[in-house]
């Protein structure tokens, strides 16, 4: 049985005893009627026949009364208990809500491998467009002007452009090389890296870590050594069991409250529900209390 069939009975109830109530007002009038005119019928013949005893008149309105309260008034049907009802429906619904919650992993709910699309997206949008190393080197060469005759048994510059630099060998000055994503020249001769100075910046290496439960920092190698770190948050959901007060909590963050579940949408330590309160939303609201049946 739905809801509209339980409203229709409940509706019918109240009309059928309307219909019943007003009937017996009407037969309660109707009576009341009929015996003051047979009363003042009585009246009359007495007075017309004067030698005629006293009759005992009987008590109409009792009569009247008793009849009434005879007549036996159809009992309403017997309404389920709509409240009850509602309050099943209700908690079932709160129920499903908060086991779909999945439940926190002790900060492994969300992998980097989870967050790897995401990941790529923001590195690739904060590394600058790649170099084109050895054209670089060849547009540079070719700026240098050319070398005028050695004097005293000295040599030109030579222009060379190694593949990478091994810190085992030693290179004269002057020498431009690969090395680490970024390009290099020698203005000394070198010993290891001694001697290198990086003329073109270049990215060396990358690294994803996860600080907390929701906070990722990318490290950004640079071939120079400089290492830019960004961190970013990914608002995640996570259940922080009834609502502390003096807590702050961050945007994602889920607790219960007043038999309700409540979402953060922004930094805040209210208390939510109450007047003036912000960063909260009701995410799923109590139900009615159930009763017990007699």
């Amino acid at each position: 049985m739905n809801e509209r069939e339980l409203s229709l009975i409940k509706a019918l109830g109240e009309e059928f005893g309307e219909v019943i109530k007003k009937m017996a007002d009407d037969f309660q009038l109707a009576l009341e009627k009929t015996a003051i005119t047979l009363e003042k019928q009585m009246e009359e013949l007495r007075q017309s026949i004067p030698e005629f005893k006293p009759v005992e008149i009987p008590d109409v309105s009792k009569m009247v009364a008793d009849a009434v309260s005879a007549i036996e008034l159809p009992k309403a049907p017997e309404l389920p208990d709509l409240n009850q009802i509602i309050g099943d429906v209700t908690e079932r619904a709160v129920k499903q809500v908060i086991e779909s919650i999945p439940v926190p992993k002790d900060g492994k709910s969300v992998t980097t491998d989870d967050l790897r699309s995401l990941v790529e997206e923001v590195v690739k949008a904060s590394l600058p467009e790649p170099v084109d190393v050895e054209k670089l080197a060849q547009d540079v060469a070719e700026k240098i002007p050319n070398p005028e005759p050695g004097y005293n048994g000295r040599d030109a510059l030579a222009i060379e452009l190694e593949p990478f630099i091994d810190e085992k060998k030693s290179y004269p000055r002057g020498t431009y090389a690969t090395h680490k994503g970024g390009l290099w020249r020698s203005h000394e001769k070198t010993h290891g890296i001694r001697g290198w100075e990086c003329i073109v910046d270049g990215v060396s290496n990358v690294d994803i870590n996860q600080d907390n439960q929701r906070t990722f920092s990318i490290s950004l190698e640079r071939a120079s050594g400089v290492v830019d770190i960004k961190s970013f948050d990914v608002p995640v959901t996570i259940y922080r069991d009834v609502f502390k007060s003096g807590t702050e909590y961050q945007p994602g963050d889920t607790v219960t409250w007043g038999g309700s579940l409540w979402h953060c949408n922004e930094v805040t330590a209210d208390k939510p529900g109450e007047p003036g309160s912000k960063g909260w939303t009701l995410a799923v609201k109590k139900g009615r209390d159930l009763r017990d049946k007699p």
